[in-house]
């Protein structure tokens, strides 16, 4: 029988107490997948005499791998997905998982959720990827993410949401301790014109963050994924449903942009077509609401989330470094490096420096 960190069971009377209904019987099918997780998640069966109980939901605690323990305790992860689910999560009804019950997100007892199962739904592969087509469709949900959250003074009245927190920043001394192993793994690898671009990232990190704090701000999922988002199968079911609010942040809106397309998006799928995503997720923007902020500012805004996102891989390899890491990890983690050292390239990012004081 799986426990929370403080040895509490999940049992029937367990769930029962948090869903306020009859449990008399209970199934649960572990779910996780070496990828990299940061909470451990099952699904649940529950069996009980309410009409109202659901035939299975799924719960995320946390993971059972100390090291992804500790990642998402750094981030906060559990309070800043539980925040969302009480906070914003309603008023995005058609894009998000629903919520049935949710801890505290903080104590050992209090860091779980119990969600909406959409296993029925198809979760996307990260290293094969998608294409831009499909790219697109996630960042027009996303654009109405963004519009809906757009410079809302609301967001500031959150302690758990942060401003400008992202597991890929560094200061420009932490990045630099990375980056000779990087470069006897990958130097010959990526351009060198990608690697220089690197170098500039690690020079101008505090300044880049400095930049993205002026730019207009919105809700940020922070871990835009392809392997975070669902597709519909069938046509009663949602187009896209984005999953895994863990790294919630108050910031620029194309970060998601960058960060989706630059991770999940295969070059060969995006080349020439990186200003169509661009100009999609900017009129999808618009015809949400907002205003006062034009397509050239979009797109160099997305030049400056490409430099941000680029210290990820600075990052992804250190933890490839792990003898532990698994061998999907690592594929995953290579695919990302090399797909976001091609996405500076593509977007003329370090345009983007010229700019910064």
């Amino acid at each position: 029988m799986p426990a929370l960190p403080s040895g509490a069971s999940i049992d029937s009377d367990w769930l029962s107490a948090q869903l306020n209904l009859d449990v008399d019987a209970l199934e649960i099918e572990s779910l996780g997948v070496p990828q990299g997780f940061t909470s451990n998640t099952m699904r649940l069966r529950p069996r009980g005499p309410s009409d109202a109980l659901p035939d299975s939901l799924i719960l995320k605690i946390d993971s059972d791998d100390p090291h992804s323990r500790e990642i998402a305790l750094h981030l906060n992860c559990f309070r800043r997905e539980v925040g969302f689910y009480r906070a914003f999560a309603p008023q995005l009804p058609a894009l998000v998982p629903h919520a049935y019950a949710t801890g505290n997100g903080l104590s050992d007892e209090g860091r779980w959720l119990l969600l909406e199962d959409l296993s029925m739904m198809t979760v996307g592969n990260q290293v094969r990827g998608v294409t831009a087509r499909t790219c697109g469709q996630v960042l027009q949900v996303m654009a109405e993410v963004h519009a809906r959250f757009w410079g809302s003074s609301g967001l500031r009245i959150h302690d758990w949401l942060p401003d400008h927190q992202f597991w890929f920043q560094g200061s420009s001394d932490t990045l630099s301790s990375l980056h000779r192993n990087f470069l006897q793994d990958y130097e010959l690898r990526v351009e060198p014109e990608a690697l220089k671009a690197i170098a500039l990232v690690i020079e101008h990190s505090l300044a880049i963050d400095a930049a993205i704090a002026q730019r207009p701000a919105t809700l940020v999922h922070g871990d835009l994924r392809i392997e975070n988002v669902l597709f519909a199968n069938s046509a009663n079911e949602r187009d896209v449903v984005v999953l895994d609010w863990g790294t919630p942040t108050r910031s620029m809106a194309a970060m998601d942009l960058a960060y989706l397309i630059g991770g999940s998006v295969p070059m060969p799928a995006r080349r020439g077509q990186l200003r169509d995503l661009c100009s999609q997720w900017h009129q999808s923007l618009r015809s949400h609401g907002v205003k006062d902020y034009s397509l050239s500012d979009a797109w160099a805004d997305v030049q400056l989330a490409a430099l941000r996102c680029l210290s990820s891989v600075l990052l992804l390899h250190n933890w490839q470094l792990d003898p532990t890491i698994g061998s999907r990890a690592m594929v995953l983690n290579d695919e990302w490096i090399e797909r976001s050292c091609a996405l500076v390239l593509e977007l003329d990012a370090t345009e983007a420096l010229e700019s910064l004081p």
